[in-house]
């Protein structure tokens, strides 16, 4: 979902936590947000395609952006 799509649904109190992972395809860092209804949506851009970061500042300043004030970062290296 797009950075707009996502902040609707935070406004709707439809996201319950954002996370940032290391990307298993690159090198590099996603961010995903647990839906209320179970799951995770991941940040992309307009053509669906998931977002990647250089770094954990990075990526969570896009956490901030959709409306989080605390994000959760799950290394799994």
């Amino acid at each position: 979902m797009t950075l707009l799509e996502l902040q609707k649904l935070y406004r709707r109190h439809h996201l319950i936590e954002a996370v940032i992972e290391p990307s298993v395809e690159l090198e590099g860092w996603v961010v995903e947000f647990r839906h209320y209804q179970g799951g995770f949506v991941s940040l992309t851009d307009a053509t669906g395609l998931e977002q990647r970061y250089n770094d954990v500042d990075s990526a969570s300043e896009q956490a901030m952006k959709v409306g989080f004030h605390q994000v959760r970062i799950a290394d799994n290296f």
